[in-house]
């Protein structure tokens, strides 16, 4: 297992994908830090995850691309020629990917801190709120690899995985952000002015028909908590603070991580590697 690492560490260093995805998140670390110091943000905690808006399309090139050349150029095969059981080499590829994921994720926050702790100070506010957030990136990471790594395991041809990948990671990003606006509604209008003849007259509020209610808004919720990109709205918005929040986040990763991890492994095992 050592040398498998080692060699997925040594050819991983060298990937042009990996290296283009760290420049394109420390670019956008630097960026969010220089926007927030220009809109009078205060607090440096204010963008330290604003990444994850974009990680998980990052992490669906990143993977697809690194494990789809590993397919193609018959690295995995020939490891598994050389004697390798085909789950050492699955796990080697999954731990190689969340190596490089976190590099990746690493240099945003580099980037952000570096530019950021100058221009912003080193206020951090609710410290319950960043240990949450921390905490559900990690999981977020792991889920985004663990999906990643299933997908390439069933389609292995590199420019077919690549564009499935950024595909779902697209989806999933716009899915997320439908279902954060959807659970946001307010369940009423509150009452509104409006200037007329120079009087102002109120306009009274109402009920909001798009407010979610009984089972449709659980049904939602569960949703909002399993996706991926659902769990990165739930930390961008604050919503990992409580123990409660964090541990339906921490429970809906790890049952995404074990069921996409069980299905990538079972096709691995039984697919003719070309």
């Amino acid at each position: 297992m050592r040398n498998l690492c080692s060699a997925h560490w040594f050819h991983l260093l060298r990937h042009k994908a990996f290296w283009a995805s760290v420049l394109f998140m420390a670019l956008y670390g630097g960026m969010e830090a220089v926007g927030l110091y220009r809109q009078g943000a205060e607090k440096l905690s204010d963008g330290l995850f604003a990444g994850l808006t974009f990680l998980g399309v990052v992490l669906a090139a990143f993977c697809s691309l690194y494990l789809g050349t590993e397919y193609q150029d018959g690295t995995l095969r020939n490891k598994v020629t050389a004697g390798y059981r085909r789950e050492q080499i699955y796990f080697s590829c999954l731990l190689a990917c969340l190596g490089g994921g976190l590099l990746i994720w690493g240099s945003y926050l580099a980037a952000y801190l570096a530019v950021g702790l100058p221009l912003l100070g080193g206020e951090m506010g609710d410290w319950a709120l960043v240990g949450g957030s921390c905490l559900g990136t990690l999981l977020l990471l792991m889920v985004y690899v663990c999906l990643y790594t299933c997908l390439v395991s069933w389609l292995q041809a590199k420019a077919t995985a690549a564009a499935a990948a950024i595909l779902l990671a697209f989806a999933m990003l716009f899915g997320g952000l439908y279902l954060y606006n959807r659970l946001d509604e307010p369940p009423s209008y509150p009452d509104s002015y409006r200037q007329e003849n120079g009087q102002m007259i109120q306009q009274p509020g109402g009920v909001n028909p798009n407010y979610l209610q009984g089972k449709q808004r659980v049904v939602y919720e569960i949703l909002y908590d399993l996706l991926p990109d659902g769990q990165g709205m739930q930390i961008l918005s604050g919503e990992v603070a409580s123990p409660q929040a964090l541990g339906r986040n921490a429970g809906a990763s790890l049952l995404l991580m074990g069921l996409t991890t069980a299905l990538g492994l079972g096709e691995f095992r039984r697919k003719d590697l070309r």
